[in-house]
């Protein structure tokens, strides 16, 4: 007879493996759209046309505070994805590149901050909308966080959250930032005025004007000009690590949602059979 135990023990597997099998899903839809579409042909740019497309980033209008984020002497940050967190002090984390053990971070709340960015290819200027990842993931807006809230910011499971920064979407490493909340006070809403801030930190990863940048989504004309965008039949992928550094993190992400789901199958059968 099975008990109760081991049927919650079902159920959060259960969970897992749905949470996998969404992961996965996304993955091969973010593959899929990367395969059949050549980087920078021009003979694919016309309204409603899937394209992939890399060159300099162009930014006419700075991200919102990305001032406070990124050296203030490089050049101008047109968009940036971010992350509020606290210290986890049981969780560690271990870093290859510096060949040690982090304290894990424990975030609780994420979005994408964007001014009129986009980038030029063969002297054609197409910008980028990030309206489709704003609202797939729900992003939250830096200048109305609350800070200090225990129910709002809470650890929560990996499973039961969605947070931008985590996006398969967007692979972001060259150009990063971030500070402690100590420095943004006049912009968060702080829960109560005796928050300890200095727990409370903010990181980020920038497109910065100059830089190269792979961008993949839908095309929209509009007047003469064109902006890339997602859809649900074609999401939005930004990488600053070209297509081949994006194809690279498609294939990690696809690995360790296998293993989890793998994971969650066998255990599952273990406890509830």
């Amino acid at each position: 007879m099975v008990g109760i135990g081991e049927v919650l023990l079902g159920g959060v597997f259960a969970l897992v493996g749905l949470w996998a099998l969404h992961r996965l899903s996304a993955v091969a839809n973010a593959a899929l759209t990367l395969r059949g579409v050549p980087t920078n042909d021009t003979t694919r740019f016309a309204d409603g046309r899937t394209v992939a497309v890399e060159g300099p980033v162009f930014v006419d209008e700075p991200a919102s505070i990305a001032e406070r984020l990124f050296d203030p002497d490089g050049e101008t940050v047109g968009a940036y994805i971010w992350h509020a967190w606290f210290p986890d002090s049981g969780r560690y984390t271990y870093d290859f590149d510096r060949g040690e053990l982090r304290q894990g971070k424990s975030t609780f709340a994420s979005g994408l901050e964007s001014g009129r960015v986009g980038v030029t290819v063969d002297g054609q200027r197409l910008s980028t909308d990030f309206s489709w990842l704003k609202k797939l993931y729900d992003s939250d807006t830096l200048s109305e966080l609350e800070v200090g809230n225990p129910a709002s910011n809470a650890k929560l499971p990996t499973v039961v959250t969605r947070h931008l920064w985590d996006s398969l979407y967007v692979s972001l490493e060259s150009t990063t930032g971030g500070c402690s909340m100590n420095r943004l006070t006049d912009i968060v809403d702080l829960y109560r005025d005796d928050v300890a801030t200095d727990e409370f930190n903010v990181e980020s990863r920038g497109i910065r004007a100059g830089q190269q940048l792979f961008i993949c989504g839908e095309l929209r004309a509009t007047n003469g000009e064109y902006a890339i965008v997602g859809t649900g039949e074609t999401p939005l992928l930004v990488s600053d690590q070209g297509r081949e550094g994006l194809t690279h993190q498609l294939r990690w992400r696809a690995v360790k949602y296998v293993l989890a789901l793998l994971v969650a199958i066998g255990l599952g059968a273990l406890f509830v059979l």
